[in-house]
Formats: structure tokens, sequence, C-alpha cells
């Protein structure tokens, strides 16, 4: 059996193969652009192609379809990149209209923008007007935080460029470019984080640049035309999100004012109301002649807060407690402390100063509100009100008309006391004149005011510097123990009292009087007289008296006459200066050498003379020998020379009985 062999190809099919095997390479290469193939793909192709291809011409035309695939291949990636920019821009299109929270819709803007770009870092810096400088914003990708909480000068870096030309801009190495001025920290940033390319684009609303919008990569990248708008495109986009969430939150301010606004309208309208009924209720109870109580449990109810009243001499005389539980501590106990009453008396004189009403705190958590209480040109008193916090223009407003309704009470009130304080001062006046009505009269006057004069009396004198004198009156009324006269006469305060009643009442002066930090006074009492007639020459007596503590600058001193009487009554119209003079002339050797020496001559002398030159009494009374005393007086011999003459021993002796006097006071103050 014959085996058949095949036979060789003819020329035309020869000739056939190669188009063949072109055709299907080129229908290969459509195959691979159609399945979206990828540029190592095509170039695996082309080297198969160039390896089985063994004719020139099929050679060259199998590379110009590579490089026709090529191309197809590359206007797909970017028109596959455009679709994705696209379709981030509709995305965040829809954030702007889904998502209320601007912080999110920016976090979604750079995120979007990184992974369009396919980069390794996407930020969105913002402009501060207040410290004119960019910061970031939002940002993915970024590892440093440096880098996220740099801060860029708006004449440097990438940012300044940008703000001032309002275009984007591209860099492939950022520490190289030369075209923006470079900064040190900013750059460290670029280099801890490792930035190398960056594009950036404005965000911009009208002609203002507000940021940034950037992409990087850690390695050198050129960016085409079409990603620069891209990225411009999205920077408007988050331009437009910051601008609307600005305009939002200034709707929502302008609203929330709007809100408020009507609000307060309301509640002034409501309290404007309330205030013209409490106006109201007060003029009537004033017109019905209703007292000063009745006045402040109405203002205290009115405006549901505790309630005093202080006389001139801001002593609480009148409370009313509020509706409601009380407050802790009370405005009885808090005006009771020297801190309190400082500020309640600065708050007086700027009330009437100003003639509104003031506000202090007392302590944490609480105020008092004082309206000075003022008639013609004098002061009157003033109105306390206890609150734990604030109060309205309108509850203020009915707080002082409370006040000036509870002045016109005081008035009414006042004219009721003017005339006993009238008859009280005719009395006192009378008493102390030399030309005494029979006592039958005299008694007369006393006994409405509660004072026997068949019982026995003590008389009072005080000086008060300054112009405090009705302050200290009515301060000491409503403290004087039992019936008393105690009115202005001569510029003094003149008292006369009962002497079963002397002790409190002089007790009563010096706590009340003496130990204010904000008066100067000096005071006299007598001792206790018999019989009324005494009265003239003792009220001289305690005015004379007064006249030398002032003469030796005594103050707040309450003193007994029998001290100073024998030595007013020798200085009577003398000053401080002929005190010190006539002491310093008959003494002063003495005085000195005690100083200088620390020793006891002054009291030595006094008592040699007091025991009428005996020795062993002064010697006993001092405490000493004898012996001691007699070199004593030999050094007193040659400090004063011939001094036991008649006339020149009483007048030491005098002198150094005010200088004794003036010392024990002295001490006694210390």
């Amino acid at each position: 059996m014959t085996t058949s062999r095949p036979r060789p190809p003819s020329a035309n099919a020869q000739a056939a193969r190669p188009a063949i095997d072109a055709i299907r390479f080129q229908a290969g290469l459509l195959d691979l652009l159609r399945n979206g193939a990828g540029a190592d793909e095509l170039r695996q192709l082309q080297e198969y192609g160039d390896a089985t291809a063994r004719d020139p011409d099929q050679k060259a035309l199998l590379a110009e379809s590579i490089q026709a695939a090529f191309s197809i291949q590359k206007q797909q990636t970017i028109q596959l990149q455009r679709e994705k920019g696209l379709l981030a821009v509709l995305e965040t299109a829809q954030d702007l209209t889904a998502i209320r929270d601007l912080e999110l819709v920016l976090q979604a803007i750079v995120r979007r923008a990184r992974q369009i770009f396919a980069s390794d870092i996407g930020y969105l810096t913002n402009y501060d007007r207040v410290r004119n400088d960019f910061y970031i914003r939002a940002t993915d990708g970024a590892t440093s935080d440096r880098f996220r909480n740099v801060r860029v000068p708006p004449e440097h870096g990438i940012c300044g460029h940008v703000l001032k030309h309002k275009t984007p801009y591209h860099c492939t190495n950022y520490m190289q470019d030369q075209g923006f001025t470079h900064d040190g920290g900013i750059d460290l940033a670029i280099t801890e984080e490792g930035v190398c390319s960056l594009l950036g684009a404005p965000l911009m609303v009208g002609n203002h640049c507000i940021g940034i919008l950037c992409v990087c990569d850690r390695q050198p990248r050129s960016h085409e035309p079409w990603e620069i708008s891209m990225l411009a495109t999205l920077a408007a986009q988050a331009a437009i999100a910051i601008e609307n969430a600005r305009l939002f939150q200034e709707t929502q301010v302008a609203l929330q004012r709007a809100s408020e606004a009507n609000a307060l309208l309301h509640q002034q309208a409501a309290e404007i109301a309330d205030a013209a009924e409490a106006h109201e209720q007060m003029t009537k109870l004033a017109a019905r002649g209703g007292t000063v109580t009745n006045i402040l449990q109405m203002v205290a109810s009115l405006l549901d807060g505790e309630i005093a009243l202080l006389n001139e001499a801001e002593q609480l005389t009148h409370h009313a407690p509020a509706p409601q539980a009380a407050l802790a501590p009370q405005l009885a106990d808090l005006i009771q402390a020297t801190a309190v009453q400082d500020l309640v008396h600065r708050a007086v004189a700027q009330s009437r100063a100003s003639g509104q009403s003031q506000t202090v705190a007392p302590a944490p958590g609480l105020i008092i509100k004082i309206a000075a209480i003022t008639g013609a040109d004098r002061l009157l008193g003033a109105m306390l009100m206890l609150s734990p916090g604030a109060i309205s223009d309108t509850q203020v407003r009915t707080f002082e008309r409370g006040a000036l309704v509870a002045g016109l009470a005081l008035l009414s009130e006042e004219r009721s006391k003017h005339a006993l304080s009238s008859r009280s001062m005719a009395t006192i006046r009378s008493l102390v004149t030399w030309q005494q009505e029979p006592l039958s009269v005299l008694q007369a006057l006393t006994e409405p005011l509660g004072l026997d004069l068949n019982a026995p009396l003590r008389m009072m004198a005080l000086r008060v510097e300054g112009n405090h004198l009705e302050y200290a009156l009515h301060s000491m009324r409503p403290r004087l123990p039992g019936p008393v006269l105690m009115e202005t006469l001569d510029g003094l305060i003149v008292a006369i009292y009962a002497a079963h009643h002397a002790d409190e009442t002089e007790a009563a002066v010096q706590a009340k009087l003496m130990q204010n930090p904000r008066l100067s006074v000096v005071g006299v009492y007598s001792g206790t007289l018999g019989r009324i007639d005494m009265l003239p020459q003792c009220f001289r007596s305690l005015k004379r008296c007064i006249d030398v503590l002032r003469a030796l600058k005594r103050s707040n001193e309450l003193v007994s006459e029998s001290l100073f009487s024998m030595y007013a009554l020798l200085f009577e119209q003398r000053g401080g200066k002929d005190l010190s003079s006539f002491i310093q002339a008959s003494v002063g050797e003495l005085i000195a050498h005690d100083q200088r020496r620390n020793t006891n001559l002054c009291e030595t002398l006094l008592a040699y003379l007091d025991e009428a030159h005996s020795f062993k009494p002064a010697a006993r009374a001092l405490g000493i020998h004898i012996n001691t005393l007699r070199q004593r007086l030999e050094t007193i011999d040659q400090l004063l020379g011939d001094w036991r003459n008649g006339s020149k021993a009483l007048e030491i002796h005098v002198a150094l009985r005010m200088h004794k006097l003036d010392s024990s006071l002295s001490k006694a103050i210390e």
C-alpha cells in the first residue's frame, strides 16, 4: 500500500499566510482593547509579534498597529479617569444637598480627590482671616502630625502663590521649585511627610480665595490639564460647601436672634404690664396713708424678694421677708458684717449721686440691690433687696419706684418725729441755760419724754468731727438703753439721762460711736448730779473738757469729767500748742531725759509733789528705797535748777499732771 505525502503549499497559499497572521494579531489587539487591557498586556503582545514576524513589511504593520493600540488604550484610560472625576463631582454635589455636617463634606471631597488622582495625600486648607494664615482643615493619607498642624503664612508656599494669583499651581518637586517663597517650618513639615510633587487649586468665593485643595505624591509626578481642571472643579464645590455653611450659620444666627428678640418683646410687654400694676398698687397704698412697713411688704410681695430699710445712719429699721422660702443667709444677717456694711455704704453714696439703684455682691450667688432714699437735699435712708441673681430692668424700676414711695412715707413719719425732736431739743436747751424755768415747768416738758428730773441725773457731751453729726446722732438713738434726752446743741451731741442707766448708756456710746472706724469722736460724761440747777455749770464744764481733749489731739475716747475739769478751767480758751508749750517749758528737760536715758524722773517728781514733799510716802508710792528717791531728786535738781519755790513748784506740778494725763490716754488707746 502506498502512503500519500502532503503536497507543498502553492505559491498563493504561502503569500496568504502572513496576511492571515497580521489579521489575527490585529484582532487580538482589538480584543485586548475591548476588554480594557492595560499597557503591560499590550507590551506582551508587541513582544510576541516581534518574535513571530519575519517579513519587514509585516513587522512595520504590526508596529503601527501596536502604536495605535497604545494611543487608544491611553485615551481609554483618560476617558475612564474623566468619568471617575465626573462621578466624584456628581457624588460631591449629592453630598452638598444630603450632608449637613460641613466637616464631613470637606473630608469626602479630599478623599475623592485623592482617589481620582491616585495620589498619596490629599488635603484642604482654609484661610484664617483673624490670624492671616492658612491651616489644614481636612486631610486624607497624611501620617505626620507636624504636616497636619502646620500653619502657612499668606506669602509663603504654594498656598501663598495660589492666594496671590488665584489660579491652580503644580510642582513636580516641591523642595526644588523656586516659583514661590519657601518657609523653614513648611519645608520641614513637607520633608517629614515625604511630599515631592503637589497640585493645588484655589477655593474661590467671588474674587476672594478662602482656601486651597491639594493632592500630593511622594514621588515626582506631572499632571495633565484635565486633571488640573478636575481638581479646580472639586475646589469650587468645596468653596460652595464652605460658603453655604457660612450662610446657613448666619441664617440660623439671624433666626435665633429674631426669635430671642420676639421672646424678649413679649417678656418686656408682660413686665411693663406688671410694673404698671405694681405702680398703681403702691400709689393707692400711699394715698391711703400706708406705713413704711406696709410699703416694704408690698414691694417684697411684688418682687418676691427680701426687703430691708436703713435709716440715714445706715442702721436697719424695717424688714420685710420674702414671700417664698428665705435665702440663706438672710439680709438682716448679711448687713451685720463689716465688709458688707462698707459695700452698702459706698453703694448708697453712688446711688444718691446718680439717682439710680446700685448692685453689690456680698457673697457668691447673692446680690443686694440698693436704692438711696432722699428728701430735698439730704439722705433719708436706703432700701435694700436681697436676690439670688440679677433682676430685670422692669423689676429694677419697680424696686426704685418702691423706694420713692417709701421715701414719701418716711417724710411723713419724719414730720411727726421732728416735732418730738424739736420739743426734746428745746427741753435740753431749757435745762442747760443759766436762767432755768421752775422745776414744775421743766418736769412738764420732760415727763412726756420719759425722764424724771427728781431722780439723780448725768450729762454727756460728744464732739463729732466732720459733717457726721446727724449720722452719729441717728445711729445712737436706737441703741439707747432707757429714757434719754439726746439732741444736737452748740455743735455737740448732748445727752441727759438717769444716773441708774449711766453704765448702759456710756457703754452703748463707747460701742457704737467710739469704735466706729468712719467717725472721729471725743466725749466727756459727768458725775451724778443731784439737782437740775447743776446742769448749766456741768454743761460748760463738759464743753471745756472737750476743748482740752481736742487740744491734746485725742480721738475716739469717752472719758470722765473728773479727769479734766481742773485743767479745762485752767486752759480754757487755750489751744493744743499752748498746752504743749506749757508742758515743754515746765518739765521739758525731765521728759527729754526720760526718753533719752529710759529713766522715770517725771513720775518720781510727780509722786514727790503729790505726797507734799515727803520722802517716805513718795518712796513707798514709787516702790523704791528712800536713798534711790534722794538720788533721783538730786538729778532733778541738776536738770530743773531752783524748782522748789511755791509758784515754780505749782507750775511743775500742773505740767506733770497734764503730761501724765496725756500719756495715760495714749496708752489706753494703744
